[in-house]
């Protein structure tokens, strides 16, 4: 990571509707503003993947696939760490059990927690808080 990194400015983008276009649109921004934060380019593929894993969960669960709601993603720079911070406003649903013996689905938070160094997930009646974060130390070549 460059030493300019810790003066990026934050990345938000509030009210973002939570349908396809709009979300892949939302993941090339994220990559932008990571690459531009000097992120190296293998780690920054980590936090824009655990990312638009986040956020597709959102279209999925929070609003049953309807696309119909929003989503806020904020990211930043600390110290310590890179943050990103994904929000709905729905209501979480259980996903839908796949009959198929070998299913894709349901793998989303196992790709969470695997690509970062920390996933945390809160949800309650004002929808769903995912908090992913990575060390700085750990970004740096």
């Amino acid at each position: 990571m460059h030493e300019s990194a810790g003066s990026a400015a934050p990345f938000r983008r509030h009210g973002v509707a939570a349908a396809p276009a709009a979300l892949r649109r939302l993941r090339h921004d994220l990559t932008a503003w990571v690459l531009a934060a000097g992120v190296e380019p293998d780690r920054a593929q980590d936090i824009v993947l655990a990312s638009y894993e986040a956020l597709a969960n959102v279209a999925d669960h929070a609003y049953h696939g309807s696309g119909s709601g929003s989503v806020d993603l904020d990211a930043a720079i600390h110290a310590d760490r890179i943050e990103v911070v994904i929000t709905d406003h729905g209501q979480w649903r259980p996903p839908v059990p796949d009959p198929r013996p070998v299913s894709l689905r349901g793998r989303g938070l196992m790709l969470l927690r695997a690509s970062a160094d920390r996933a945390d997930i809160s949800s309650g009646e004002e929808g769903t808080v995912v908090t992913l974060a990575w060390d700085r130390d750990a970004l740096r070549s």
